[in-house]
């Protein structure tokens, strides 16, 4: 855990890094580029789970109007889907800075674009994001 604490406070020194026993979190601002909107982001991986990722402002859900959220576990806690799971695109062998928190960077591009053109031009497959009750 103190390694991925480490590569999340030097790739993502803007943010607040915090190393528990068996668990790592980070929560800060990302800009995912120059033309880009301010993101503020939470990471949380535990020992023996895969890193969930969360925007937490602006609204995404706000700013898709009545679309639904596109790569997104549930819709009620816009969980990003970030990888597919069980493809080896993430183990617990590698670092979520350079892993999990830039393809969080790139999700948010995409979102972006997806907002304008209401087409998803990551690649991937979409989750069947499950409906919470209101």
């Amino acid at each position: 855990m103190a390694i991925q604490a480490a590569g999340l406070c030097r790739l993502f020194p803007l943010g607040k890094t915090v190393l528990g026993r068996n668990s790592v979190s980070w929560f800060g601002k990302i800009t995912p580029n120059n033309y880009s909107r301010t993101y503020t982001v939470e990471l949380f991986y535990k020992r023996g789970t895969v890193p969930r990722v969360w925007v937490r402002e602006p609204d995404l859900k706000q700013l898709a109007g009545e679309k639904r959220l596109p790569h997104v576990c549930d819709q009620k806690t816009q969980e990003l889907c970030l990888y597919l799971p069980g493809c080896g695109f993430w183990s617990s062998e590698k670092s979520i800075a350079s892993t999990i928190m830039l393809w969080t960077c790139l999700w948010l591009q995409y979102f972006e674009l997806w907002l304008v053109t209401d087409d998803w031009h990551g690649r991937g497959e979409h989750p069947h994001p499950q409906e919470a009750a209101a």
